[in-house]
């Protein structure tokens, strides 16, 4: 499967679980029900900034889980990974969680002030 179709299944899978209408999904992000569609039907993949509201929207951890696991893959595939070794890749990931870790303390810290 690949991952405008993954995208989209897991999209479907997620509205149907909190029974919503693609409207109802749309109105909540502030883009037209034609643009939820095409994210929904596989045509496109919705822009990074509305994943951030998708995954506040349903609020469903499968889904957060899903897509987080899309976007790796995405960002693997952008940074060229396929074509390093095992050894490279699990220093590019550990790399990369630090890196977030970091990155997530620091916003924590920015929200507390």
């Amino acid at each position: 499967m690949d991952i405008l179709q993954e995208f989209s299944t897991v999209l479907l899978q997620a509205r149907q679980r909190k029974e919503a209408t693609q409207e109802q999904v749309a109105w909540s992000l502030n883009v037209s029900q034609a643009s939820y569609n095409a994210w929904e039907c596989g045509h496109r993949l919705c822009p990074y900034k509305h994943i951030v509201g998708l995954i506040n929207y349903f609020d469903d951890e499968l889904f957060t889980r899903r897509v987080l696991r899309i976007l790796l893959t995405l960002q693997h595939n952008m940074a060229g990974l396929n074509a390093l070794s095992e050894k490279e890749i699990k220093s590019y990931y550990s790399k990369l969680i630090v890196l977030l870790s970091d990155e997530c303390e620091q916003w924590i810290k920015t929200l507390q002030q």
